[in-house]
């Protein structure tokens, strides 16, 4: 998955749906709507040293706080007291070796050439999600947790996420939100984003190399939304992840640490 997509599906999403969860007050209907427009600074792929930066859209349309639709995909989900749990679909952009992001932009990384093109795949996601209440005055603590299986001819592997962060509404027009969150990936998506085949290693620089299955990576970020009036909302994020196991040691890896940066003006219909 390029970084691109997870960057803007982890970030731009969260503070998005984080506001759109008001069907059920008074007045409120049963549509909601966020529409936005960002920026995304990221490396082309992980474990890549060149970043590109590129404008990006962004919609999230929820109906009855039950089925949304946004950047991450088509999802159904219900909530009972601090319980979300849904299922749903998702997309994931694969990698190309030609040095250039899913725009077409080009980075200049030219390392993977010879690796070929990790098509495009749509995956079945189950997910679920925790509002902890620990102590009185402290904040919330969500714990969070998805299972994603790929369905591309080849792009077909496992991920399993999970991660926790905690809201925090500093006055009436700040929240912050720091985070952390970890992946583990099968054998096959393993080998197919990380992994040097004999025919990838003859054609490309780099020695054969079978990445097995593991834990992936580990990350910490920061989310900051400011709210301006009633409607509007500006957001930023930065995130850090380490690159762990397999994916650390694969010669396709130029570096072990990325960092991605999102900003975001939006409009809360």
């Amino acid at each position: 998955m390029t970084t691109f997509a997870i960057a803007v599906a982890m970030y731009l999403s969260v503070p998005a749906l984080a506001q759109a969860e008001n069907y059920g007050k008074e007045g409120k209907s049963d549509w909601d709507a966020v529409l936005g427009l960002g920026a995304v600074a990221a490396p082309v792929y992980e474990g890549s040293t060149h970043y590109l930066a590129i404008p990006i859209p962004m919609l999230v349309i929820s109906w009855r706080n039950t089925v949304s639709l946004g950047i991450e995909g088509l999802s159904i989900f219900h909530k009972t007291g601090g319980l979300r749990y849904g299922a749903g679909l998702t997309y994931d952009t694969g990698r190309k070796d030609n040095g250039k992001n899913v725009f077409g932009m080009s980075s200049g990384d030219h390392r993977l050439e010879g690796m070929g093109t990790i098509n495009s795949a749509v995956g079945l996601k189950a997910f679920a999600s925790y509002d902890l209440h620990l102590w009185e005055n402290i904040p919330t603590v969500v714990l969070d947790a998805s299972v994603t299986k790929l369905f591309g001819s080849n792009n077909d592997g496992v991920l399993v996420q999970g991660g926790l962060s905690m809201p925090y509404q500093l006055n009436q027009n700040w929240r912050l939100t720091p985070k952390i969150g970890t992946t583990w990936a099968n054998d096959r998506y393993m080998n197919e984003y990380f992994g040097v085949t004999p025919e990838q290693s003859a054609r490309s620089r780099f020695p054969s190399y079978q990445a097995k299955a593991g834990m992936k990576d580990a990350s910490i970020g920061l989310n900051a939304t400011y709210s301006i009036g009633k409607n509007w909302f500006v957001s930023g994020d930065v995130r850090v992840k380490k690159l762990l196991g397999a994916a650390d040691s694969s010669p396709v890896s130029a570096t072990d640490l990325n960092a991605s940066f999102v900003t975001l003006v939006g409009y809360h219909f």
